[in-house]
């Protein structure tokens, strides 16, 4: 598991010719690529292992190896010297004549097939310490006899100081041995042969035990830090690989599948419920379509998303977007999607990869559009009585002379016809057609029409409806959707005005655009409950509180109406100042027939997924 928190590098995470990232190419392939990668390897290592991952007999070996090389380079360069005549060695000799010259050589030769062989895994760590401590003994002896042919041969002592000092182990035994060792290789020659150098001359040596000891020194300290650095290092990893299995673990345990890709489009994560969901829009037959591939359709299921609009493409792009409803599969299997995508940034404010988050929302999807079924059903079962009783009512009215029972018989049909009312708005929440029969149309005077309908009810409850309308205002609009949207702005605003407040109803034309807005000084909306006004049934908390009666579709069906024209509503309030609701429309009307835009399809029922 923890190999599919690797970024999909090299051939695999290029991206494609065809400018398509390979998470769009086939998205159980990048999974599989993820998961069957394994440990990752240090790329810049060529995937072989790290000189601390060594077992300890391969370290001493390659510990070694630097000095055996080294004395082999000068045994070549000594056979290759011509014999001449110095003091102390007689006439025509060189350094391979003397015996002490092949010990050394050998030494060094049998120690380096001891650091080979020696199963130093089982021996106290200290004990390799032999081999460098013993380095310095054939060294010596090589110096001995090389010393007239070759200079700075106690230079050799470099590696096995540098070696001990490195190791870390005991540092201030580790310098002082260096010492002791580079010393007695310095002045070996001089030792046993008094006449080599005079005494005043014995201090000359000096020089080398110096430059190893702050060589050794150097060494140590570096070891040291580096020490303290791995340590270090171990501990964030060890931290980091429990933060991953946390990650992993909440990943996988989660019901909502999550998709996050690196800049160029590379699948970083995709976690175990998403790769079942991806199943579900795989064309019959198949299991590695790639994204294109899918079957992805509109929230009507039925039509198809083209590949350049479809999340995972947008995601990639750098788009951020929020509930986007999408329908995969097809017939039975179908199964619907709440798609979110949040583009991640770099400091230097660079799209630097997306999270994607799939939410399956097939049960809430089909429990709304069964609330919204049974709403239409019993509502066309509640008009045709309620219109007949309507009807009857208005025949015993004109026939009716006692004015007490005239008086009863309108109560019943004014309820009688708010009744009608609610239902027909039922109907018109259920059935989604909005389509606007368009026709020359005064906004004007059908807005005045809404003003005096409500004067009614502003007059008693002591609400001044004050309105600033040109005297014509021509559009091509629906005259019934259009009054609804009027009646339910005024009437909203009347509502919830309280006594002595004042209501303005404007109409104006704004560039290309007819605007009804509708002012009030009541109540005021919450920024929390503005976000939700125009979701079907939803009524605000201070609403419920105060037992103000409505149904909560007013906005939602008056917004249904304003987009089939082509335009938009907005609302702006606070708490305790008012609101206003502004309506806007264009002059002559939508510029096609207005099916909703694809950020906006199915609204309902994405606002109402966006309401929970």
């Amino acid at each position: 598991m923890p190999a599919r928190r690797t970024s999909v590098t090299s051939s695999e995470g290029a991206t494609s010719d065809s400018g398509v990232a390979p998470i769009l190419e086939s998205l159980p392939e990048v999974a599989n690529r993820i998961t069957a990668r394994g440990p990752a390897r240090d790329e810049t290592s060529g995937g072989g292992p790290h000189f601390a991952q060594l077992s300890l007999r391969w370290r001493v070996l390659l510990s070694q190896l630097p000095l055996t090389i080294s004395v082999l380079l000068v045994l070549v360069f000594v056979l290759a010297v011509p014999r001449h005549e110095h003091v102390g060695h007689g006439a025509g000799t060189t350094p391979a004549d003397t015996p002490g010259f092949f010990a050394g050589v050998a030494g060094v030769m049998v120690l380096t097939l001891a650091a080979a062989l020696v199963p130093w895994d089982r021996l106290p760590t200290v004990a390799y310490w032999s081999i460098p401590l013993l380095d310095f003994v054939a060294i010596a002896a090589i110096w001995d006899s090389a010393r007239y042919a070759l200079d700075g041969m106690p230079m050799l002592a470099a590696f096995p100081v540098f070696w001990i000092a490195w190791s870390g182990i005991y540092p201030v035994w580790g310098i002082s041995l260096g010492i002791i060792g580079t010393a007695a290789v310095a002045w070996w020659p001089y030792l046993h042969d008094r006449e080599a150098l005079p005494p005043e001359d014995l201090l000359r040596p000096l020089l080398v035990p110096l430059f190893m000891l702050a060589l050794a020194v150097a060494a140590s300290v570096l070891a040291r830090s580096m020490d303290r650095q791995r340590d270090e290092l171990k501990v964030v990893l060890a931290s980091t690989h429990q933060q991953n299995r946390r990650l992993e673990a909440i990943l996988d345990t989660t019901d909502v599948g999550i998709v996050v890709t690196d800049r160029e489009g590379n699948g970083l994560i995709w976690n175990a419920a998403q790769q079942r969901q991806h199943l579900i829009g795989q064309p019959e037959g198949r299991h590695d379509a790639t994204e294109s591939e899918l079957l992805v359709f509109e929230p009507d299921g039925v039509t198809p998303v083209p590949a350049e609009e479809r999340p995972l493409y947008r995601a990639v792009r750098g788009e951020s977007f929020s509930d986007r409803l999408y329908a995969l599969g097809v017939d039975g299997s179908q199964q619907f999607m709440s798609i979110s995508a949040q583009a991640m940034r770099g400091d230097d404010g660079e799209f630097d990869g997306t999270v994607v988050v799939f939410q399956n929302v097939t049960d809430l999807i089909d429990a709304i559009r069964a609330r919204e079924q049974f709403v239409a059903d019993v509502s066309h079962e509640f008009r045709t009585p309620l219109t007949s009783i309507i009807g009857y009512l208005d025949l015993a009215i004109e026939d009716e002379q006692d004015e007490a029972i005239a008086r009863y018989l309108k109560t019943c049909q004014r309820n009688s016809e708010r009744l009608l009312a609610l239902v027909n708005s039922l109907l018109d929440s259920a059935s989604g057609n909005a389509v606007p029969a368009l026709e020359p149309t005064d906004l004007a005077r059908l807005v005045q029409h809404s003003v005096e309908s409500a004067q009614v009810r502003a007059d008693n409850g002591r609400i001044t409806l004050v309105t600033d309308l040109p005297e014509k205002l021509p559009v091509q609009a629906d005259k019934v959707k259009m009054s609804q949207v009027a009646d339910n702005l005024i009437s909203n605003a009347v509502k919830y005005t309280e006594s002595g407040g004042t209501v303005t109803v404007t109409v104006r034309r704004s560039g290309d655009c007819a605007e009804i807005e509708v002012a009030d000084n009541g109540i005021g909306i919450s920024p929390e409950d503005q976000e939700k006004l125009f979701t079907n049934f939803y009524r605000t908390e201070h609403v419920r509180r105060a037992a103000i009666p409505g149904t909560g579709l007013g906005l939602a069906i008056t917004r249904a109406f304003v987009r089939a024209h082509g335009g938009e509503i907005t609302v702006a309030s606070a708490p305790g100042v008012g609101s206003t609701s502004t309506a806007s429309i264009p002059v002559d009307g939508p510029s096609a027939p207005s099916p909703e835009s694809p950020e906006s399809a199915g609204s309902a029922e994405s606002a109402e997924l966006r309401s929970r």
